[in-house]
């Protein structure tokens, strides 16, 4: 795995107290046989250049994928390794396929047409937009820190090469619903009074939230679960009205308290 840092970001203590350099991950004699492999995996329009010289170099056929997240994405992915070892798709990863198909009909009631924003680094934003896309969710407001070759392919209108003032003035303008990114997105969401999934990194306001897996069948499950419960958690599903029928002989202020009343019973007392 090139780049490989997990090992310097999984959470452990180390017998060092300081070191300025990035532990565990792949050493450098394996990287060098990268040449002598079945076949290469390329995941983000990032590694493009970086795939063409080494393809270039070595003649290792490559597989390219935008993402790991999401029905289409993984399947992709999982079609190529089933083609390359030349076996069979396991049982049990035909099972979390089917179990990622049920969450997503349980969950695009609540994701179905929600206002995203989000805020990433580009392959992170093409990722994350593909995904909402695939359950219905429409991305309002979108904001990267530089360029790069996955804003090309966005499936969105437009995105703004920015800061998070930008996203806020986006979000708002927009009427965002739901906000993704990581904790500097904390006080934003607080000020537009929002819901905030984080994701990416830093994550320093969430216990945990760096060992949290995204990809593959089970990650984009529990990613479809997260979103899905922070909205009914915050009272943005989209309600039904009671019915208000001309010919009532109600008052206008009876109606206005009948229906505080009942939307006490749906979503909860509102602030």
């Amino acid at each position: 795995l090139l780049p490989d840092i997990a090992d310097a970001l999984d959470g452990h203590l180390t017998p060092d107290d300081f070191n300025p350099l990035t532990i565990g991950g792949t050493p450098v004699s394996e990287l060098k046989l990268m040449g002598d492999s079945v076949a290469t995996l390329v995941i983000g329009p990032s590694m493009i250049k970086a795939a063409d010289r080494l393809k270039e170099k070595t003649g290792v056929p490559d597989y390219r994928f935008d993402s790991l997240i999401g029905l289409d994405a993984v399947d992709e992915v999982i079609h190529a390794l089933s083609r390359i070892a030349e076996l069979p798709v396991p049982a049990k990863i035909e099972r979390q396929r089917a179990q990622l198909q049920d969450a997503m009909v349980d969950c695009h009631f609540m994701l179905g047409q929600t206002r995203v924003a989000i805020a990433g680094e580009p392959d992170e934003l093409l990722a994350m937009t593909t995904f909402l896309h695939g359950m219905g969710a429409e991305v309002v407001a979108a904001v990267t820190s530089a360029r790069g070759p996955a804003i090309e392919k966005l499936p969105i209108e437009e995105v703004k090469i920015g800061d998070l003032e930008d996203l806020e003035q986006m979000a708002r303008a927009a009427g965002a619903e739901l906000l993704l990114g990581n904790s500097h997105l904390a006080a934003l969401a607080e000020r537009l009074g929002l819901p905030l999934q984080r994701m990416g990194f830093p994550q320093y306001d969430l216990v945990g939230g760096y060992q949290r897996s995204w990809i593959g069948y089970r990650g984009s499950r529990q990613a479809m679960f997260d979103l899905a419960n922070l909205i009914l958690a915050n009272n943005h599903h989209h309600e039904i009205k009671p019915y208000r029928s001309e010919l009532t002989q109600k008052r206008d202020d009876e109606w206005e308290h009948a229906e505080h009343e009942y939307a006490k019973t749906v979503t909860g007392p509102r602030h």
